[in-house]
């Protein structure tokens, strides 16, 4: 019996040494499997997407296995990048996420695969006609405006819309979703349903201090309606700032882009548009 314990104790110890050994083996292969694209290359990727004239001063293997950080430096501070081991791909914060960044084709792969997710349904599609105040343009491929008239990013963006439209490449349905920030932008929205008012309501220039003080006195039920369940329609497909496009596919495009950038968007390069 004490023969069989001392034998037992002896196969432990051998076995506990056995594990540290292979658990140390593990770790020093981990470190060597990692190999991290050096300082040069991740500095010539970082410049494609940042104009900031940031170094980097160092590249090492991550505490997430598979990644790589680059150490970078700007005015004095420390900055730290992932990358992985390629230096492809580049991940990048957006609050509260993390999004990839392939920097091979300059694609933010994350934005592009939230976008298929949050695309809208057909039926989806179909339904935003009901909320639509007014519509511009009379041929092309259709394009949903979320807009308010008072917001300087959708103001930004309204003029390009405007020239594709007038170039017969989109036409374009509004729906007006006013943002409660903005302190006349509901009463506005209202006033140009009830008044028909259409495009050039969209300008801060249309809206001159004798209109301003109409304002009070263009609001009616039907507009006010139309506003309130547009809003409504808004939030529950996710719209949450203006200017929002929705093409004919249930595609969300957001923002004030440039006129390449935006018909990339809208798909009209598909057609031979350039």
């Amino acid at each position: 019996m004490l023969k069989a314990t001392a034998t037992t104790e002896w196969t432990e110890n051998i076995l506990t040494m056995v594990k540290k050994i292979f658990g140390v083996l593990t770790l020093g292969l981990g470190s060597l499997a990692v190999a991290c694209p050096n300082p040069q290359t991740v500095q010539e990727d970082i410049k494609k997407i940042f104009k900031a004239p940031l170094k980097v001063v160092e590249v090492r293997p991550a505490p997430v296995k598979g990644l790589c950080e680059a150490i970078t430096s700007l005015g004095g501070e420390k900055y730290i990048f992932y990358t992985d081991e390629s230096g492809r791909y580049l991940l990048l914060g957006s609050r509260p996420f993390v999004n990839i960044f392939d920097l091979k084709n300059l694609e933010n792969i994350t934005r592009k695969e939230l976008e298929e997710l949050n695309k809208l349904s057909p039926e989806q599609v179909k339904e935003l006609d009901k909320y639509v105040a007014f519509t511009y343009g009379t041929k092309g491929k259709t394009v949903y405006l979320f807009t308010d008239p008072e917001c300087p990013f959708c103001q930004r963006l309204e003029p390009t819309l405007k020239k594709l439209a007038d170039e017969g490449k989109i036409k374009i349905k509004v729906i007006l979703f006013p943002l409660w920030f903005h302190p006349h932008a509901k009463e506005k929205a209202v006033a140009m349903v009830c008044k028909n008012i259409g495009w050039k309501g969209l300008s801060n220039e249309y809206w001159t201090s004798e209109k301003m003080k109409q304002l009070k006195n263009w609001q009616c039920e039907r507009g006010k309606e139309l506003i309130e369940k547009s809003i409504k329609l808004g939030n529950k497909i996710g719209v949450s700032g203006t200017p929002t496009m929705i093409t004919e596919s249930g595609k969300k495009v957001v923002g004030a882009l440039p006129e390449a950038q935006l018909k990339k968007e809208l798909g009209l390069e598909d057609n031979g548009t350039k």
